[in-house]
């Protein structure tokens, strides 16, 4: 995908919040810049401070750390189309808690906070995007923990299974069953009885 595609998922995926008109549209864009991120190359690593927010149209994303055993930890996945960053470094500015790393090969586009927030002083509706992201994060944030404390890890598989059918195959069963909170040998049954 090249960045005149990209450009074009960008604009699809914000329709689904807001419209921007062209010039709003054409400024968000002009301080976004390329980027090609590698298979496993880490977007912000635990610890650093994130000062930027990524767009991908394809593609997924884990977020993992480790807890205080040492064991790594797949805390959640972010699907494309999707905006990524590590949300609560980048809005405190605070080091990151999470590794965040692409787990294919992408294409993506990027912008800074500094840039962002000067957007938000000359649109609107920029600003209002903005927080209408940050509002579907609360959203997903919740139900992901309510997931994760209300249901068992058979339920969560087949959520998973049901809305990302089309990375579930490429997911590491490590990394399921580390999001799951179960063994590879218990995701492994699930995954028998499922199918």
């Amino acid at each position: 995908m090249d960045s005149t595609n990209l450009r074009e998922a960008l604009r699809d995926y914000i329709k689904k919040f807001i419209h921007l008109s062209e010039e709003e549209f054409e400024l968000l864009c002009d301080l976004f810049s390329y980027r090609k991120l590698k298979k496993r190359e880490h977007l912000i690593k635990a610890q650093e401070r994130c000062d930027r927010i990524i767009f991908t149209a394809n593609g997924y994303f884990r977020f993992y750390h480790w807890n205080d055993k040492g064991i790594e930890i797949t805390s959640d996945f972010y699907f494309a189309p999707s905006f990524i960053t590590s949300y609560t470094s980048f809005l405190t500015g605070d080091p990151s808690l999470v590794n965040v790393q692409a787990m294919e090969s992408m294409e993506v586009l990027e912008i800074s906070k500094i840039d962002l927030e000067k957007l938000y002083v000359k649109s609107r509706n920029i600003e209002t995007l903005a927080r209408k992201l940050a509002e579907m994060i609360a959203i997903n944030s919740e139900r992901h923990l309510f997931l994760l404390l209300g249901q068992t890890a058979e339920t969560r598989y087949k959520e998973l299974m049901e809305k990302h059918p089309q990375y579930i195959q490429s997911i590491p069963l490590q990394y399921i069953a580390s999001y799951l909170g179960i063994t590879k040998e218990s995701l492994s049954r699930i995954r028998k009885s499922i199918h």
